[in-house]
């Protein structure tokens, strides 16, 4: 592994193929294309991260796990977004659910904008997705009280719910999964893929973080501090913000429509004081998923999930309403707090560009239908926490945190939908550079950016649309897909592995 250092000058680097990022769709692509036999460099703009320095503590993980310590926000900061930052992208520090893309969803975006390799390639890329995940039913002893008190009011509203996959072994059930799994519990990208892909040849550096990609003599230059590194194809995976706001800095692509179709699969906070001891921060996070009113499962438009949240001490006091007292007196009764949201799939567009540094710069805010369902969400989920037998519901409304009784829900959908009004927050943005048979579409259906032949786009930005679910197996199907068959094209033109 080769660790950039940019006080020791440039370092010149050559493949015949480099993949820029090393999350969910960058692991895989350089899985697949190392797998097949290319050469391969695979950049990192984050560090490599030593499981056996995890310690469990939100002040020292947020700001070495996430981008800007957790802290990245819409360029108005109403709304967090949060991403992942280091070796292995957002998979470090997720929940661990291994959710396949939606049998509706694919009909849509094969009907609307076409699949990379098919809807036959991704499927047995999903299935390929789960087996390399080690995706497997949670076992009944790793749900927490958070999670079975959303399911039981679930069943009490007559609501359907969903059990997704884990790709956890032997869970000891510490609670601190978005810190990182200090004991290597959770199969996440490093071991899923690129494991076997450096096994295979696959280089990697790290803290290197592309800023440029320029055309070169014999294909491309992916250039940043510190480094060079020249190649035929480039994969480009830098996440739905990092990667629209790395080619517009690079001026690659439709700079038209780069950036301007991303989703960010809000998500409203809803929380629930109990008479006795909820403890939402031990256990698996999120076993349990509320989809009755997720019309997009059913090839409708709109709807969304419900379901639990992390609740460590520092993301639950960020999230909670009110100053002061208000906060003061919920975090005291922590130990009594049920925690949980509405993520919704929106179908409203926003945007993200890229500041004069190159750092992605994101507007966003709900819109029209996507602001009625989130409204409907708040409403049903807080029907759902009394139901389960919750004393006090906590709202993301600033106007109205607060309410005990199911009947003081009456007049939600009055209170003010603006930014700084309701709390909102981001873990899934996507579909910022989508495919698109179209060529209006900045990518073709097989992950191909239009205008710059050798570079390809291999991660959830390259969707159509709201995938509705957590996208980890959709966005490592998807970049199998297009790394399979730029893989095969060049070797149809005859360019053998190196």
């Amino acid at each position: 592994m080769i660790r950039i250092d940019p006080r020791r000058g440039p370092l010149d680097l050559r493949a015949e193929s480099v993949v820029v990022g090393s999350g969910a769709g960058g692991a895989a692509a350089a899985f697949a294309l190392a797998e097949a036999g290319r050469d391969v460099l695979l950049l990192e703009a984050g560090p490599h991260h030593d499981p056996a320095t995890f310690d469990q503590r939100e002040a020292t993980m947020m700001p070495r796990l996430y981008v800007d310590g957790g802290a990245q926000t819409t360029v108005d900061q109403s709304m967090v977004v949060l991403a992942g930052r280091g070796l292995g992208g957002s998979t470090t520090h997720n929940t661990g659910l291994c959710v396949p893309p939606p049998p509706a969803i694919l009909d849509r975006f094969d009907r609307e904008a076409g699949l990379p390799g098919g809807r036959a390639a991704v499927d047995a890329a999903t299935a390929e997705t789960l087996r390399r995940l080690g995706a497997r039913p949670m076992r009944p002893e790793d749900e927490n009280r958070s999670n079975r008190l959303l399911r039981e009011g679930a069943r009490r509203l007559g609501l359907e719910t969903f059990e997704p996959l884990h790709n956890r072994e032997l869970c000891d059930r510490c609670g601190y999964c978005v810190l990182g799994c200090a004991y290597n519990r959770k199969r996440h990208a490093v071991f899923s893929f690129l494991e076997d892909a450096v096994a295979r040849g696959l280089r990697i550096a790290t803290e290197a973080r592309a800023t440029r990609i320029r055309r070169a003599a014999d294909g491309w230059r992916v250039e940043g501090p510190g480094f060079r590194a020249e190649a035929r194809r480039v994969f480009v995976a830098a996440s739905a913000l990092g990667t629209p706001a790395l080619l517009l800095c690079s001026g690659l692509g439709n700079r038209g429509a780069l950036g301007r179709n991303l989703r960010l699969h809000p998500f409203a906070p809803v929380a629930a004081l109990f008479d006795d001891d909820v403890e939402a921060y031990r256990g698996v996070p999120q076993s349990v998923l509320v989809t009755g009113r997720a019309r997009f499962l059913r090839g409708e438009r709109g709807g969304y999930v419900l379901m639990a949240a992390a609740a460590g001490p520092a993301s639950t006091a960020a999230l909670a309403p009110g100053f002061g007292a208000d906060v003061r007196e919920l975090m005291r009764a922590r130990r009594r707090l049920a925690s949980a949201g509405v993520l919704l799939h929106d179908e409203a567009p926003s945007r993200v560009t890229a500041r004069r540094d190159g750092r992605p710069e994101i507007r966003a805010w709900p819109t029209g239908d996507d602001v009625r369902d989130l409204r409907d969400g708040v409403t049903t989920l807080a029907r759902l926490w009394f139901a389960a037998g919750a004393r006090r519901v906590v709202l993301p409304y600033a106007a109205r945190p607060f309410v005990d009784r199911e009947e003081d829900l009456a007049g939600l959908e009055r209170l003010p939908f603006r930014p700084y009004d309701v709390a909102l927050s981001s873990v899934h943005p996507q579909a910022s550079v989508p495919l698109g048979r179209d060529a209006s579409a900045p990518a073709t259906p097989d992950g191909a950016l239009r205008g710059a032949p050798g570079v390809y786009v291999a991660d959830a930005s390259l969707f159509p649309s709201s995938i509705g679910v957590p996208p980890q197996v959709a966005v490592s199907a998807f970049a199998l897909c297009v790394a399979r068959a730029a893989a095969a094209a060049a070797a149809a033109v005859g360019g053998r592995p190196a």
